[in-house]
């Protein structure tokens, strides 16, 4: 009998998994194909296999791969994976161990941005009810962007021609690359626990859409949200767009344009001032004009009312006149009768009169003193 060896199942799925390691060719392979059977586990592990029309192979993605991806894989989407081929032991199934993954066809970043944009939409953060007023009379101006780049150069260009009273703050940071965005919310949240900024400007010049990523991330995103400071996004060029662009409280097309916008001219304020000083006076004389017409129009009127008051009161004291005119005793006297008095006693009839008496006889233009001498009564019959 010949000698023989036996290996356990462990010993054997060992050998192979060193065996499959060991080939270069197989220790950094590109896999394209359809993901299918995709389950996103609890541990942040992701497991799923990959097919093609002929044939399948299982692949996993660790969570530490998995928490860079910039796009959310589904049942369906063809991919292109890149990864290492080894042995599970437990199972006796080879598997491509998957480090990185893109959408094949359509661009990973492309889909990535579509994702975010579409996740962050409907949760309402590019609503315009959220988002806040950009003051019209800022006072200090934080500038958050690379402290090297022409950007930062346009905009305090820009804010000094237009107002050197206002306070420019500029807080570097990381613009593109691995840790661009982790570097951005830092310098949200800094300028935010600083205070007394008005606006921040956050952006950056013109790249590549890989240059511009950063400004796609959904942490910036939510940094932004979060910012108590009404912040104006400028990335890159008039047909750039980014994420932050869309959570910003404003977008504008280039980082000239947002100091444009984040500093009021005083120039135009002062000659907006001028025009409205010469508008007010215009308006002042015009209506001290219209007053003193209706001043005069006042007294116009007043002097006609109190005329046609006077003629009135005149005609009726002439009538008044006329009137004690007639009742008057003098009118009488005056058509030749007298008033006869004895000791201020208006005589009415001889019956009161008495020989040797004086008496008064008043005329209409005088009176004279009399003594009664004699005394007749009318006869009866």
């Amino acid at each position: 009998m010949n000698t023989r060896t036996v290996f356990s199942v462990a010993q054997v799925n060992r050998y192979v998994k060193k065996a499959l390691e060991a080939d270069a060719l197989l220790a950094g392979l590109f896999v394209e194909g359809e993901l299918s059977n995709f389950n996103a586990h609890s541990s942040g592990h992701l497991y799923f296999t990959l097919k093609d029309d002929s044939a399948a192979i299982s692949g996993v993605m660790f969570k530490g791969s998995a928490m860079d991806l910039n796009f959310v894989p589904k049942s369906g989407m063809k991919v292109i994976a890149f990864g290492r081929l080894s042995l599970y032991e437990k199972t006796g199934q080879y598997q491509l161990y998957v480090e990185y993954l893109e959408p094949a066809g359509i661009g990973g970043l492309q889909l990535a941005f579509s994702q975010l944009k579409e996740k962050l939409e409907a949760e309402g953060l590019f609503a315009k009810e959220r988002k806040r007023e950009i003051p019209p009379f800022a006072k200090a101006v934080a500038v958050i962007t690379s402290p090297t780049g022409a950007a930062v150069r346009d905009i305090i260009k820009i804010i000094r021609e237009r107002n050197r009273t206002v306070k420019i703050i500029i807080s570097p940071a990381i613009v593109q690359g691995e840790n661009a965005a982790q570097d951005l919310v830092r310098a949200i949240c800094e300028v935010n626990e600083f205070g007394g900024v008005d606006v921040i400007i956050l952006g950056r010049g013109g790249g590549s859409v890989e240059d511009l990523w950063a400004f796609n991330e959904e942490i910036l995103a939510r940094a932004v949200v979060a910012s108590k400071i009404p912040i104006i996004s400028a990335v890159g060029h008039e047909t750039d767009f980014t994420i932050t662009d869309f959570v910003a409280d404003l977008r504008a097309p280039t980082p000239t344009a947002a100091a444009q916008t984040a500093v009021y001219d005083q120039q135009q304020i002062l000659e907006y001032l001028y025009e409205m000083k010469e508008e007010l006076s215009q308006a002042i004389e015009e209506k001290i004009r219209e007053r003193r017409n209706d001043l005069k129009t006042f007294f116009a009127n007043i002097s006609r009312a109190v005329n046609t008051r006077l003629l009135h009161e005149r005609q009726s004291l002439t009538h008044l006149e006329e009137l004690l005119e007639k009742i008057s005793p003098y009118a009488i006297f005056k058509r030749g009768y007298a008033l006869t008095q004895y000791e201020n006693a208006v005589i009415t009839s001889v019956k009161k009169l008495k020989q040797g008496q004086n008496i008064k006889i008043t005329y209409a233009d005088g009176y004279a003193g009399a003594e009664i001498k004699e005394i007749k009564e009318p006869e009866t019959s």
